[in-house]
């Protein structure tokens, strides 16, 4: 009987026993903070998103077709790049091998392989060059990345002297405009000029434009020759009287002598 009652006492003391509570370990801060300034990314020429920090060839082909993606409608591309997205998209006819010399969707220009020179793109005439580089960086075009780099630099030349003074330098769809610039300095855009400040070149251009004024001074009047001149010339030789003053001279002594 004893160790019954014992073992209700027992029983009872373990049903008031307060269950020991834990407190939740406080969270540890992060290592780092999050900001909502980051940095924000630059927009390239041909609209797609150049992430801080990205070099100027991952900048350049940012937007180059992938097994992946499969996007050929559009952009810059490198050539073999573009062909291995084409065919991995099941649309094998959009390649070329020509193509390797490069090319572009944009029909202003004449491609490389039609000038024999590889990557090299000139303006056909009577075309807009602001509108033709615009319609080069919509692509597709199909170039290696030195001549990626040289279309991206004169963009930057454009936007800074705008479509009009930029066409009426290196190409216009008016025909007087366009007859009155020189082949040699119309818009080409080609791997040679990598090496070449070209940028500042287009600049001196519109400069040396600038300082002409727009609309061409008055001619001078005629000068009258005066039909007879008195007074001695320097040197001390005497001016000889218009021709025609001769003849009337001439021919009022004629009738003066058969008179």
């Amino acid at each position: 009987m004893p160790a019954l009652v014992d073992s209700l006492l027992a029983s009872q003391e373990a049903a008031h026993v307060q269950p020991e509570v834990v407190e939740p370990a406080a969270a540890e801060a992060p290592a780092t903070e999050i900001s909502t300034q980051g940095a924000v990314p630059e927009v390239a020429p041909n609209g797609a998103v150049v992430e801080p920090g990205e070099t100027a060839s991952e900048q350049a082909f940012g937007d180059k077709p992938t097994k992946q993606s499969g996007q050929t409608d559009g952009g810059m591309f490198d050539p073999r790049d573009y062909r291995v997205a084409v065919e991995t998209a099941g649309t094998p006819d959009k390649w070329d091998d020509r193509y390797y010399r490069g090319h572009t969707a944009a029909a202003q220009f004449e491609q490389p392989y039609d000038l024999g020179y590889d990557m090299t793109f000139a303006l056909k005439p009577g075309e807009s060059a602001s509108q033709a580089l615009a319609d080069f960086l919509a692509g597709p075009t199909l170039a290696d990345w030195k001549t990626i780099a040289v279309v991206t630099e004169m963009e930057e030349v454009r936007f800074s002297m705008g479509n009009d003074k930029f066409d009426k330098l290196f190409g216009s769809r008016n025909g007087s405009v366009d007859a009155q610039i020189p082949k040699s300095q119309r818009l080409q855009i080609s791997v040679s000029m990598y090496t070449i400040p070209f940028a500042a070149q287009m600049e001196a251009l519109a400069a040396q434009a600038d300082q002409v004024p727009e609309q061409a001074e008055e001619a001078p009047a005629p000068q009258v020759a005066a039909q007879v001149e008195d007074k001695p010339l320097e040197g001390g030789v005497t001016a000889q009287p218009a021709p025609q003053l001769i003849a009337d001279e001439l021919g009022m002594q004629r009738e003066q002598e058969f008179a």
